[in-house]
């Protein structure tokens, strides 16, 4: 399977990470690529820490439903597909 290349994100998070400096928010940006990439969780603590607990927790569920979108495709891919449609005998 084709690794994943993206991830979602969301107009509600804006709210929340106003209330961070912009320094935090690049911080908080590149530990969700690099939890998105790898796993990979940050040690932050107060509010770099709250944010990014809220965030991980919609990208895990992103994740979750990405995996069993690709899981039920491979499965109709395995069956065979779509069936093809019957000739129309209307069409030119």
């Amino acid at each position: 399977m084709e690794k994943k290349r993206s991830f979602p994100c969301y107009l509600d998070y804006k709210k929340p990470l106003e209330l961070l400096t912009v320094a935090e928010c690049g911080e908080l940006w590149l530990a969700m690529f690099d939890y998105e990439e790898t796993g990979a969780l940050p040690n932050f603590t107060g509010a770099l820490a709250m944010a990014f607990s809220f965030i991980r927790s919609q990208m895990d569920r992103d994740r979750a439903a990405y995996e069993e979108k690709c899981r039920k495709n491979a499965e109709n891919g395995a069956k065979g597909g779509r069936p093809s449609k019957a000739e129309n005998p209307f069409k030119e």
